[in-house]
């Protein structure tokens, strides 16, 4: 699988975590493509180059059968004339070309089979390219798509924080209470303990109840008065 066959995979299923390490997607991306394009372009050049040492041993290999051939008939020609030695030449010419077509037979049949794979190879490039920027898009929305989520869980960070000020405003407003509460007591108690006798707090409840028996008889004398007019 090529580098872009992977990227775009990476896009698909793992677009949020790729996005977070891209500051500017779009820009990366198209830069990316750039790159891609530019690479095309020398692996074009350097192919060239090839398929001309390719052509070139191809022309040689030709050329070698032609000579071959052309000696062959040679050969053919002083046989039919008679002159024997002369065609054993000709055929032993004919014979170093053949040699030498063999060779280069071998030889081409390599560069072009070199030729044809790096042919593939550019093609599966420029596929690569094709379908990276079919599918840049996606990707671009795919990133800002996570980084939105991000914003919402950065958000919901922030607000799950609050609850830690809540919390201590409940506990400070605890505090007060407790402090209320424990301030009715201190007083509960000083009123408990005044520092007075025990005897003249019995006394002093007895002056209550002779003011209490001095109001009762009072009312029954105005009672009995009522009674008499």
């Amino acid at each position: 699988m090529s580098l872009f066959s992977r990227l775009f995979k990476i896009g698909q299923a793992k677009a949020n975590k790729v996005v977070d390490s891209m500051e500017k997607p779009e820009l990366m991306l198209e830069q990316a493509i750039k790159d891609k394009e530019e690479q095309i372009r020398d692996a074009k050049k350097a192919i060239q180059s090839c398929i001309a040492t390719e052509r070139q041993a191809k022309a040689m290999l030709e050329q070698e059968k032609q000579n071959k051939f052309k000696w062959e008939q040679k050969a053919e020609a002083a046989l039919k004339l008679g002159k024997e030695d002369l065609a054993v030449k000709a055929l032993s010419r004919a014979t170093e070309h053949e040699q030498k077509a063999t060779s280069l037979q071998s030889s081409w049949e390599g560069q072009r089979a070199s030729v044809d794979s790096l042919k593939t190879d550019i093609e599966s490039l420029g596929n690569d390219l094709n379908e990276f920027k079919r599918n840049k898009d996606f990707i671009i929305a795919q990133s800002k798509a996570a980084e939105v989520k991000k914003s919402i869980y950065e958000a919901k960070a922030k607000i799950s924080g609050k609850h830690d000020v809540d919390n201590l405003m409940d506990r400070m407003k605890a505090k007060a209470e407790r402090s209320g509460y424990e301030a009715d007591a201190a007083k509960e108690l000083a009123e408990s303990f005044d520092g007075k006798d025990e005897l003249d707090k019995e006394f002093e409840g007895l002056g209550e109840v002779t003011e209490n028996i001095a109001v009762q008889d009072k009312l029954a004398a105005m009672k009995a008065k009522l009674a008499k007019g």
